[in-house]
């Protein structure tokens, strides 16, 4: 049997063992080339998958960061309504009551320091102030509708008395009463401007200091907004000149202060920057 199979591939042509051999390096070539290719294919797919991956996380964060920073900014510019005492107190927050659930979609994602506790911390301390204070502008409130009352009720002894001049009848106890009573109704109106006055002019200037204060405030949050933002623009791949930033806003808040101190040399003339 041995001899057999011996004699079977001496008997093999030499050109058809280069074709065999040939044919055997040939498929090799293609497993190996096969093989590469699949490989490649196998790390590219790879790459692909994770470079999608990062860019939807990418996005997530985006978005996330980017409703997080508005409702930030809402609050921040919540503050400059407090000293609005036109605004009532449970609508001075409300756009950022509105927007700060954004705010907790960030701790989900990412691990960054964010300022909406010291907001809080803000609110409660300028809620307080400003209660004091809308008490006192209530205050003036009152006296202005006693004022509006007592001004109705003079007009109206006023019509009385024009209509006793056109009847043309001579009745000195009636034109006593009527001009007693008007004298009675004007002196409570100067009564009630003299209180007043008073009371807007003790108002003024916490009023003014009360601007003041919420300015200031809203400089500090931004000072601690600068390393936040450094560090969400760092997370997003987005870059920031920090220096160029912080610039910006000490400027925007110096034109501030400009305004308010404007503000106040206008409406009181005596009062010194800073007072």
């Amino acid at each position: 049997m041995p001899i057999t199979i011996t004699k079977f591939f001496d008997a093999i042509p030499a050109s058809l063992w280069g074709v065999v051999v040939g044919s055997f390096f040939s498929i090799a070539c293609v497993a190996i080339t096969n093989r590469a290719s699949d490989n490649r294919l196998r790390a590219q797919f790879e790459h692909e998958r994770e470079s999608k991956t990062k860019d939807r996380e990418m996005a997530l964060r985006k978005e996330v960061f980017l409703s997080a920073a508005e409702a930030v900014t809402v609050g921040m510019n919540s503050i400059s309504r407090f000293a609005n005492f036109d605004i009532p107190n449970d609508q001075v927050t409300q756009p950022y009551v509105e927007k700060s659930p954004a705010i907790s979609k960030v701790h989900v994602i990412a691990h960054t320091e964010t300022i909406p506790g010291r907001l809080g911390a803000l609110f409660v301390e300028l809620f307080a102030r400003r209660h004091e204070l809308m008490n006192e502008k209530n205050v003036i409130a009152i006296v202005d509708n006693q004022i509006a009352q007592f001004v109705k009720e003079r007009d109206r002894i006023l019509e009385m008395i024009k209509q006793y001049n056109i009847e043309g009848v001579i009745d000195q106890r009636r034109w006593q009463a009527l001009q007693d009573n008007f004298e009675f109704e004007q002196k409570r109106i100067n009564d009630g401007l003299a209180h007043r006055a008073q009371y807007a002019a003790a108002l003024q200037p916490k009023h003014l200091e009360f601007m003041r204060q919420c300015l200031s405030h809203t400089e500090q949050l931004g000072e601690m907004l600068i390393p936040v933002l450094t560090a969400v623009r760092r997370e997003l791949e987005l870059p920031l000149d920090e220096a160029a930033y912080r610039q910006a806003m000490v400027e925007s808040y110096a034109q501030q202060e400009q305004a308010i101190d404007g503000f106040i040399r206008k409406f009181t003339p005596n009062a010194t920057q800073g007072q």
